[in-house]
């Protein structure tokens, strides 16, 4: 299906890891357990929304007609009933009669407006008698939710595959679904390759580096909706390379590794690719950075290939995996694209798609982008400065600022473009 010789576009990439990474089953979680996953069912109301018509602030439940002549040269006096609105709504309200109310409370029979307490006084009247002295009128329905006024009984108000955050929670919750079934989170395993690599804990040698790319993964399969079961590191070993591909694979439902996958003698990655055979998807990519990606289905899960520098490590993640393990979870698996003006400079042409490391903002309501100013393959610090990849098409003209260019949009891209976009 795929090889070293050949080089595929990124689309057909995309495509072919997809048509492998089929939503996991679904189960239903606690509601303290589903942040963040996706819903395997659409949720309607059992009942409307809200189920019985209610006050939004504390006041005075009073009939709209009362008040139809207040006015602060003439007043309106309505008797203060004993009584404070109850929950179940079985207060009733007469005739020049005021009925004390909660936010949220349910009208008593025979309401139909709300007024605010502040805009209210209370004085005695004769005996034990209490009034409330209202100075305007108010329109019938003010400060008042009708039932069903939000959702009608029945209706979708969550589609599936929603992504669960707390405003989807607290619906759910409002429905009385405490297990809500959701797809499976996806785990992941990482191994990373490399005999100059050493552990973030340790001190590197002469020519040696810490393992970033382990935790930069980890990271980004979390911010993906996944969770990382394994992770081991292996020199360039083939037989210890084997060895982790078969026991990461035994405990996870797909597998990423970071290193040793290109062509040359020490890549043993790339050779444990390139003999699955048919079932070698891919071998390399027209793209950059991350051209040596790969994947492949080995045991019936999918494991994906990523440089083991860290730019492009980082970049084929987001073009590759996040959209893997997106779909994995139930999501739609397709990246978050935008569109860009770039604000200054110029990026060299090239034959290939580029993905840089970029940040974008906004101004005018409109997004603009720049480049981060390192943007190589091995490049480390600009991966906490990008919260997008610039999409560079292949061109035989350079790309000047002014130019409309496609960007995909990292997880909370928001902020870094909130911090750089203020005045």
């Amino acid at each position: 299906m795929g090889s070293r010789g050949n080089a595929l576009s990124l689309e057909e990439a995309q495509r072919r890891i997809l048509a492998h990474a089929l939503p996991l089953g679904a189960e239903r979680m606690p509601l303290a357990d589903v942040l963040g996953l996706r819903l395997a069912e659409e949720v309607r109301a059992s009942e409307p929304i809200p189920a019985f018509t209610r006050s939004g602030v504390d006041g005075y439940a009073v009939r709209a007609a009362d008040l139809a002549q207040a006015s602060p040269q003439s007043p309106v006096l309505l008797t203060l009933t004993g009584q404070v609105a109850t929950a179940d709504g079985s207060g009733k309200l007469g005739h020049r009669e005021t009925m004390r109310i909660g936010t949220g409370g349910q009208l008593p029979e025979g309401a139909d407006t709300v007024v605010m307490q502040e805009a209210v006084t209370l004085r005695h009247g004769e005996g034990d008698l209490r009034q409330a002295v209202f100075l305007r009128p108010e329109p019938v329905g003010r400060h008042v939710t009708a039932a069903g006024a939000e959702a009608a009984a029945g209706s979708v108000l969550l589609a599936e595959h929603t992504r669960l955050g707390a405003g989807h929670i607290a619906v759910l919750a409002s429905l009385g679904i405490a297990r809500p079934q959701v797809y499976r989170k996806p785990r992941i395993a990482i191994v990373t390759v490399g005999e100059d690599i050493v552990p973030v804990e340790s001190t590197p040698g002469r020519g040696q580096v810490r393992n970033g790319n382990q935790s930069m993964l980890r990271a980004q399969v979390e911010s993906a909706g996944g969770r990382v079961v394994y992770t081991e590191h292996v020199p360039d070993e083939r037989d210890r390379a084997r060895l982790a591909l078969q026991h990461s694979l035994d405990q996870a439902d797909a597998l990423l590794v970071s290193g040793g996958i290109s062509v040359g003698d020490t890549d043993v990655m790339g050779g444990l690719f390139r003999e699955a055979g048919p079932d070698l998807l891919f071998g390399k990519l027209a793209i950059r950075p991350g051209s040596a990606s790969s994947a492949m289905i080995a045991g019936g899960k999918l494991a994906i290939g990523l440089s083991g520098n860290p730019g492009a490590c980082f970049a084929g993640f987001e073009l590759l995996a996040r959209p893997a393990i997106d779909s994995m979870g139930g999501g739609s698996g397709q990246p978050r694209r935008s569109r860009a003006r770039l604000a200054d400079g110029m990026i060299k042409r090239s034959v290939f798609p580029r993905f840089l490391r970029g940040i974008v903002w906004m101004e005018d309501g409109a997004l603009i982008a720049r480049p981060c100013a390192e943007n190589s393959s091995s490049g480390l610090v600009s991966i906490a400065e990008a919260n997008a990849l610039l999409a560079i098409h292949p061109s035989s003209h350079d790309t000047v600022a002014g130019a409309m260019i496609d960007v995909l949009l990292l997880p909370g891209w928001e902020e870094i473009a909130w911090h750089r976009g203020r005045p």
